[in-house]
């Protein structure tokens, strides 16, 4: 089993802040266009990776019964932020998101925990880019917000496996977003399932074992 591990909350702002200087020229090089990455989107992901690092320290697996509502939370997180009056004015759009995890018809979390029993033994690189297609594929878990909490889910799963987390750089910012909104755009029937989705899965496996960055994980 691997050490303990958390993430580096500093160089994941670091990188992020990048991302964020250098995104207009990120979204020109994009097969297809990104909504800007205001200060507002930067400061929840960053409390989204707090917040995984919470749950890494108190052994809880987002997939895992008792983990559900803390995924369910990193999705509010990264759509409302933690502060309690914003939390009020989005009342609606959280009880709909609610609504949509644990009942939606075509896809839900339950769909999410049976793959995740299925490949439980693949190595966490798999684990992670093969959870974070099934997630952001259409219909999508969450209402808005799929592609940060993906990229938190994949940060959990790594960290729990001793390996780094995902963080998006200027760097690795193409290789991310562009499978990403291929996946996006692709239904869950059997064609996406057994011949599109699979294809995109290991170009995202690959990415997060070829970008891993040692300095964004710490041991504590």
């Amino acid at each position: 089993m691997p050490g303990h591990y958390r993430i580096n909350i500093k160089k994941v702002e670091k990188a992020l802040r990048k991302v964020h200087q250098n995104f207009d020229q990120i979204n020109d090089a994009l097969a297809m266009r990104r909504e800007p990455m205001e200060e507002g989107i930067l400061a929840n992901l960053l409390e989204g990776y707090r917040y995984v690092n919470k749950l890494l320290d108190e052994g809880i697996h987002l997939l895992e019964r008792q983990g559900l509502h803390h995924f369910l939370e990193l999705n509010h997180i990264v759509m409302c932020g933690t502060d309690m009056q914003t939390r009020i004015e989005y009342t609606r759009h959280v009880q709909a998101t609610t609504r949509r995890f644990y009942e939606q018809k075509d896809f839900c979390i339950t769909d999410m925990r049976n793959w995740a029993q299925r490949h439980r033994k693949d190595s966490a690189w798999k684990q992670a880019a093969g959870l974070y297609i099934l997630h952001i594929s259409r219909p999508q878990l969450f209402l808005e917000g799929n592609h940060r909490t993906g990229a938190l889910l994949m940060s959990s799963i790594l960290v729990s496996h001793g390996k780094p987390p995902f963080v998006l750089t200027v760097d690795n910012a193409k290789a991310y977003f562009d499978p990403s909104s291929l996946a996006q755009k692709t239904k869950k029937d059997i064609v996406g399932k057994y011949v599109k989705l699979p294809k995109i899965k290991k170009k995202i496996a690959a990415l997060l074992k070829d970008q891993a960055d040692p300095d964004l994980l710490k041991s504590s």
